[in-house]
């Protein structure tokens, strides 16, 4: 640990003194009348078009922007019933005074019929595609909502999935470093305000951690102008059982702080049904018995979630940032109850009741510091970051059976403890037409696991299993280094980048006294290259090989019960898989893109079902993939149809293929592959003169994939929502259903020689849902938000 702090203390400490020019520019902005317009948004934005510095105009209409870095900029002013202005290109290498700005009055905006509403927006670039949703329909709900809105996201069985394969969250290029069953937990009770737009990145390059696979990259948003902002929002879902959430979020800006703090309380009742069954057979097919369970899972839970993130400048060119995350789970339970109806070939028929409940309690908090020194054509970023998860699980469980056999009773206790320490440099810098990065990694994961397992007797008394417990410790180290280079030329834009990782691990299991020890060093490269053949038509191609680690719960040899028939086990023998991924793309016109892709997953980790046809029970393993191979044709698009409806979709057919050992079948080569298609079509429209109305309605589809040995079976899901700004825009009223077609969950198959087994897991995925939002604050600049909102529909029209 020791080593550990002073890494942290040494990348905190990694910052330059180096001088660079600051300028200044000022202006004054007025009617064609010469009156001043007070309140007026002015904007420096920089070539690619994203705000670099904001300020509202004096009551006598003069501005002023300080602490400008030198470049090219672009300067817009916008007022609320006036047309808004926007400078041409302006290279800012000293203190300007820049000419009186006149906004003309906007008659359009007082009589026209169809009514502008800022819509999601989507950009391709050359390594990724940005989803801006920033105060559209779109960003309402949860995070987890708004990613599974997101074009080319898959949801499958709660999990975020890009072209097959799970998906890795970051916030802001940080990754989250949860589970994927802790990150659902996360990203639905994470309000979606915060998001300004998510970067979808099925190639991530060289700055991303190897084993990232497809990126979502989440950005959040911060205010441009001075000032204080507030709100108190609240949500009931009717679905199974009615619920609510209540929140509030605070922005706050002057010359040298930038804060936002979120705060949200969800206590919830769930439910959750699940059809499963099992075909026991033997070898040659003959059935030995069928198994058909029905399953219900009744949660009640209080989440607490708060996020809190800091901007201090200190100086002209240093910036320190500091954010929070917290996230509280107490006192969750579960009430489980599973109905196994038993049909034997050659025998009496019984039935088996069993009762399982559980409290939970959870809890993560992950804390972010960063430092910003900004250079001459470039910047030099530090960061430290410290995640701290613990889970407490008690379950207690009772099965009766039928036939007069003795009931089955067991308590265990399930504690995982995981810390995260991680330090980084990213270096940054123009030299001539190229744009170089460079930075280091060092990350330290140390995790602990602890299983009691308590046989209980009939009269009550618990007993340790020191066979069916375990202790396992996970310690992980992982020193990485990375470089890449950028060059745009009249048509052609390339980036390259090289990263190397040196891991490693150690896995100990104290029940069994095995110990897993890994230690690798792999390289990892990448290359985008795009060339622009004219305004119309442009090609893409890009490569990068990537990396999967077994993660803690795979090594860990040790047998969890979920019942006495049913349980999960490791593999320590499991050894890391390589990844080559190609893609090419082809865009039309700037808003139809076909995208070509090729994945071979080498050793793919596997989670497979298994059953033991004589035993007659159900284990889920790990194990490397033979080999795994993906390949397809993705088609997205976006269009205003007209002034008022703006709609998007995205579109894939694929095939996907794994080969594996059937453990449970003498070992034989078995290859699971199926061809599929996908498709997403999302709508929004603008429905009141007043600019204060939207819906969406968005349709789903998917023919069927592959999770490991299983076929997911075709599933659809209809949603539609509208939002209702009023009060002058203090007010906002939401409304969404899901599931509208009842077809959002479907059945999971596992069928191969002697292997018949499937389930479908139904959770509350139909609902209804009404949501409100009170604003305070500075309400003019929310006013003057109009006039932004309609520049942005322009944009969109011309497209």
């Amino acid at each position: 640990m020791t080593v550990k702090i002073k890494l942290f203390i040494l990348f905190l400490c990694i910052a330059s003194e180096g001088v660079i020019a600051q300028f200044s520019i000022q202006g004054t902005v007025e009617t064609s009348s010469k009156q001043p317009i007070a309140y007026a948004n002015i904007i420096l934005s920089n070539t690619e078009d994203e705000g670099v510095k904001g300020t509202i105009s004096s009551e006598t209409g003069s501005f002023s922007l300080e602490n400008i870095s030198q470049g090219n900029y672009v300067l817009s002013a916008s007022f609320v019933g006036f047309t808004s202005f926007v400078s041409d290109t302006l290279l800012i290498n000293k203190d300007q005074s820049f000419p009186t700005i006149v906004l003309k009055e906007d008659t359009e905006s007082l009589t026209e019929v169809a009514i502008y509403s800022k819509r999601p927006v989507i950009t391709k670039k050359v390594d990724r595609l940005v989803f801006t949703v920033e105060n559209t329909i779109a960003s309402v709900g949860s995070t987890a909502e708004i990613l599974r809105r997101t074009p080319g996201v898959v949801s499958a069985q709660g999990n975020l999935m890009i072209r097959g394969e799970a998906v890795s969250v970051y916030f802001n290029g940080r990754k989250v470093q949860l589970s994927a069953d802790e990150l659902n937990n996360y990203l639905e009770n994470l309000s979606g305000e915060i998001i300004k737009e998510i970067e979808v990145i099925t190639n991530p390059p060289a700055s991303f951690e190897a084993e990232s696979g497809p990126v979502l990259n989440i950005i959040t948003g911060k205010s441009l102008f001075p000032g204080y902002k507030g709100n108190i929002n609240a949500q009931a879902t009717y679905a199974v059982f009615p619920k609510y959430q209540i929140g509030t979020s605070h922005f706050y800006k002057n010359e040298k702080l930038n804060a936002f703090f979120n705060y949200n309380y969800n206590p919830r009742k769930e439910f959750k049904e699940d059809e499963s069954f099992i075909n026991y057979q033997e070898l040659n097919g003959d059935p030995i018995a069928n198994w058909n369970l029905d399953f219900e899972r009744t949660t009640r839970k209080r989440a607490h979630n708060a996020n809190l993130m800091l901007d201090y400048e200190l100086n002209n060119k240093n910036t320190l940032r500091f954010s929070a995350t917290g996230f509280l789970n107490p006192k969750m339970t579960y009430d489980n109850k599973t109905l196994v109806d038993v049909d034997v070939q050659d025998g009496i028929d019984y039935e088996i009741t069993t009762l399982s409940n559980l409290d939970h309690d959870e809890q993560n908090i992950a804390l972010d510091l960063s430092h910003e020194l900004s250079l001459t054509s470039g910047s030099l970023n530090t960061n430290a970051h410290y995640t701290n998860y613990s889970r407490d699980r008690l379950q207690r469980l009772n099965s009766v059976y039928t036939d007069g056999r003795e009931d089955v009773r067991f308590n265990t206790d399930a504690v995982q403890d995981i810390e995260i320490f991680t330090a980084q440099v990213d270096y940054s810098k123009t030299y001539g037409k190229i744009a170089a990065e460079a930075g280091a990694k060092a990350s330290f994961i140390d995790s602990r696991a602890r299983f009691d397992f308590f046989d209980v007797a009939p009269n009550g008394t618990e007993t340790l299993s020191t066979t069916n417990s375990d202790d396992f410790i996970y310690d992980e180290e992982v020193y990485a280094a990375y470089i890449s280079a950028t060059r745009d030329w009249e048509k052609w834009s390339a980036k390259v980048g090289l990263r190397a990782e040196q891991t490693f691990s150690t896995g100990t299991s104290l029940s069994t006294d095995q110990d897993v020890k890994l230690e690798y060093l792999e390289w990892f490269p990448s290359a985008f290259v795009q060339y622009t053949i004219n305004d119309n038509h442009s090609l893409s191609f890009d490569y990068s090989r990537r990396l999967e680690r077994p993660k803690y719960q795979d090594l860990n040899p040790f047998a969890y019960f979920i019942n006495e028939n049913s349980f999960s086990k490791g593999n320590p023998f499991l050894v890391p898989s390589f990844a080559n991924r190609f893609n090419l793309n082809y865009t039309l016109k700037g808003n139809y893109l076909f995208d070509f892709y090729y994945r071979d997953n080498g050793e793919n980790i596997l989670t497979l079902p298994l059953q033991n046809n004589q035993a007659q029970n159900l284990r889920t393993d790990r194990q490397n993939a033979l080999g795994s191979k993906s390949w397809g044709i993705d088609f997205t698009h976006w269009r205003s149809v007209n002034d008022w409806w703006f709609v998007s979709t995205y579109m894939s057919v694929f095939h996907e293929e794994e080969t594996f050992l059937a453990t449970e079948t003498n070992n034989a080569e078995v290859t699971n592959e199926v061809d599929g298609y996908y498709g997403y079509l999302a709508n929004y429209f603008t429905l009141s003169k007043k600019r204060n109305l939207t819906a969406e309605a968005s349709i789903e589809y998917m023919s069927r994939f592959l999770v490991g040995s299983y076929q997911i079976e075709p599933y659809a899901n209809l949603i539609v929502g509208m939002r209702k700004t009023f009060w002058n825009k203090q007010a906002v009223l939401t409304l969404a259903a899901e599931d509208l077609l009842g077809e959002a969950n479907s059945f999971l198959i596992s069928r191969y020689l002697n292997q018949d087994n499937g389930f479908k897991a139904v959770p509350e995925t139909r609902f209804f849902r009404i949501g409100f939002t009170y604003n305070f604050g500075n309400f003019r600049l929310s006013d003057n938000q109009r006039a932004i909102d309609k520049a942005e529909r322009d944009r969109l029209s011309e497209e």
